[in-house]
């Protein structure tokens, strides 16, 4: 099968502006990082949402989820996590005030249903984007670049030696042989990255990168069943050669807090 390498160069090409821009907000942090956080979250709500409502349903719904998810940011990125989540039931005290007044007007097995999208974009986006408003520049490098990694092994040994499928139901693509490189790249990267900026020795960074790798599949494999679910190739198009937005977050929505929480209880950095 003839191989499209045109598809390769865009890929290439959008990853390599993609690093250079989160060189830049990694080393100039504070407003920077804090923009591209905002804007990452506000792009990922929309697309999660016009997998659902179409391109440009529900634009009160999706405008009112936008600033109560940069406000949850905002709040944690200025050490108030706990007004971040009245923000978060704020958002469903909204739902149910819909649910309320929309119960004697759509059926009622319906009446709910556009406002459970409605949380579930808050509890996907900003709410597992929280943490990187707080992490360091260190612990973000080793998120971005172990995830990362992750899904770059993934891709290039699935394409070119993938020959059992991993999860054909949920994304057809995607091979056990993609997984193993994925999980070996990602234990590599982590054991070496602890061994030269970490507390804990290297063998502990090799066992958090199982976990990081593990918790960045099942985020890949988690955004893959909702395109599957509404019948859609990629959340959108907005990153020639790697779909939207959700196309290259989902791992890193997964990984980002495990991490978080982790490094918490066992101090890795």
């Amino acid at each position: 099968m003839a191989v499209d390498h045109s598809v390769d160069i865009t890929r290439t090409v959008t990853g390599l502006v993609l690093i250079a821009v989160l060189a830049f907000v990694l080393v100039a942090r504070g407003l920077p990082l804090l923009c591209f956080i905002l804007l990452v979250s506000a792009l990922g709500l929309w697309e999660f949402y016009s997998l659902f409502w179409g391109r440009y349903g529900r634009i009160r719904s999706r405008l009112c989820a936008i600033a109560l998810g940069s406000a949850m940011l905002i709040l944690t990125w200025q050490n108030r996590p706990q007004d971040a989540l009245v923000c978060l039931g704020l958002g469903f005290i909204l739902v149910a005030l819909s649910f309320l007044f929309r119960w004697d007007v759509v059926g009622e097995d319906t009446a709910f249903s556009p406002g459970g999208i409605f949380l579930a974009g808050l509890a996907y986006i900003p709410l597992l984007l929280l943490p990187a408003t707080y992490l360091s520049t260190i612990q973000l490098i080793f998120v971005l670049c172990a995830v990362s990694l992750s899904d770059t092994a993934a891709y290039f040994v699935g394409t070119r030696f993938g020959h059992h499928k991993l999860w054909p139901r949920v994304s057809p693509k995607k091979s056990s042989e993609g997984a193993v490189g994925s999980l070996v790249a990602c234990v590599l990267f982590c054991a070496i990255y602890g061994g030269i900026f970490g507390r804990a020795n290297w063998f502990a960074f090799a066992v958090l990168g199982i976990a990081v790798n593990a918790f960045a599949q099942l985020g890949d494999l988690f955004e893959s069943a909702l395109k599957r679910s509404v019948n859609v190739k990629d959340s959108g198009h907005l990153l020639p050669g790697h779909g939207g937005i959700l196309d290259r977050a989902d791992s890193l929505l997964f990984a980002l807090p495990m991490v978080a929480v982790v490094d918490q209880w066992f101090s890795f950095f």
